[in-house]
């Protein structure tokens, strides 16, 4: 049975207040910062486990194992390069991320931890994670083969048959581009494959799953089923989410208080800006209109009247106060999804249009904001 835990050693969901990024112009007051919540085995140190708390632990080990195999997946892809290489890497970090805090929210609580590494595959075959010098260790093909072939007559007739320098050089440098480029096309299958693999942490019977886990323990394994979402359509996978049917009433008011903003402000850029820039912020504005109006219907009544506007906190003249907007709007999604969501116990929609919108806000904001283990929660100490 898992024993309480300090709150030092659990997550906590961030409260983000919406006012630092875009402030209502109607008057209307700013967004109670919500409280925060504090996943894992978190029970009052007075508290005796109940059974739901105490089975958890089997689910927080099975999702470290989960943890454990992604990992190692990922760190035996190497070769990635253009955006995929800084996807890969962002993705290694997430997953190491989850292993550590796994490991500690159940050693915290007394559960034995299982051994196996995140850079050790099941099979005992130690990998190396990405770096950022990974796509240039390809070793070029032996030189002392050319340098054979070419001067093999030279002690015949003494006729100077060898190639020039230069021509060893370039030959070298063709085998080592040619490598490159197979060890580059190898890890867009292994990143697909990875991206499939992550597909099943988002499959209907995983998210249902989710709901029968104690209200400590769900935001915590929702942000990580969000951030599998996230991987799996950044690299690639056929994902494709059906029309949110939760969170519904309060819980979808309150997410328009930031979606609201988020409209408006990649709008305001999307007509300040041209080219190649304007794109990225349409690209992002059209899912954003579509969710918006999605968690209008599920609100219903309890939607508040949509401001006349709002204030801009920095004029927007270059292009790099243009981007810290769109990073601060992206920002302040994960944390107002994750908010509510320690009341969703046996709700599944309002799980898996957690989940899906979380997924959707962490893919989304990548442009500007890395991704991370927990989106939406804040590791203490990081």
């Amino acid at each position: 049975m898992a024993a309480a835990i300090s709150r030092r050693s659990a997550l906590a969901v961030m409260g983000v207040g919406l006012g630092a990024v875009l402030v209502a112009c109607d008057g209307a007051p700013a967004p109670e910062d919500n409280s925060t919540a504090t996943p894992g085995p978190n029970l009052p140190p007075e508290a005796t486990p109940t059974p739901s708390q105490a089975a958890d632990s089997g689910v927080l080990l099975l999702a470290l194992a989960r943890a454990q195999h992604l990992a190692a997946s990922s760190r035996a892809i190497t070769g990635a390069d253009g955006w995929r290489r800084s996807a890969h890497q962002q993705i290694q970090t997430s997953l190491d991320e989850q292993v550590r805090v796994l490991e500690e929210v159940l050693r915290a609580g007394g559960v034995p931890v299982p051994t196996l590494s995140p850079t050790t595959e099941p099979g005992g075959t130690t990998t190396t994670g990405p770096t950022d010098g990974d796509l240039t260790t390809a070793s070029p093909a032996p030189s002392g083969d050319s340098v054979g072939a070419t001067g093999s007559d030279t002690a015949g007739d003494g006729a100077a048959t060898s190639s020039a320098p230069g021509d060893a050089v370039q030959s070298t440098g063709d085998a080592a581009e040619n490598t490159a480029d197979a060890a580059a096309a190898r890890a867009v299958a292994q990143l697909r494959d990875l991206a499939q693999d992550c597909l099943q942490d988002v499959s209907t019977e995983a998210l249902t799953g989710l709901t029968e886990v104690s209200a400590a323990n769900l935001p915590m394994l929702i942000a990580i089923a969000g951030q599998r979402g996230a991987t799996a359509r950044i690299l690639g996978a056929d994902l494709v989410w059906e029309p949110l049917t939760g969170p519904s009433d309060a819980a979808a008011a309150e997410l328009l208080d930031a979606y609201r903003p988020a409209v408006y402000g990649f709008e305001v850029l999307a007509a300040r800006s041209h080219g190649d820039e304007r794109t990225a912020y349409e690209r992002v504005l059209s899912p954003l209109r579509q969710v918006t109006r999605q968690l209008t219907q599920l609100a219903g009544e309890a939607a508040p009247p949509a401001p006349l506007g709002y204030g801009l906190p920095e004029a927007l003249d270059g292009q790099a106060s243009r981007e810290r907007l769109a990073g601060s709007l992206m920002a302040a999604l994960p944390p107002t999804i994750m908010a509510p969501t320690k009341g969703f116990v046996g709700d599944v929609a309002a799980v898996t249009g957690s989940v899906h919108l979380l997924a959707e806000a962490v893919r989304l904001g990548r442009p500007w904001n890395p991704m991370t283990g927990f989106p939406g929660m804040q590791v203490p100490g990081d």
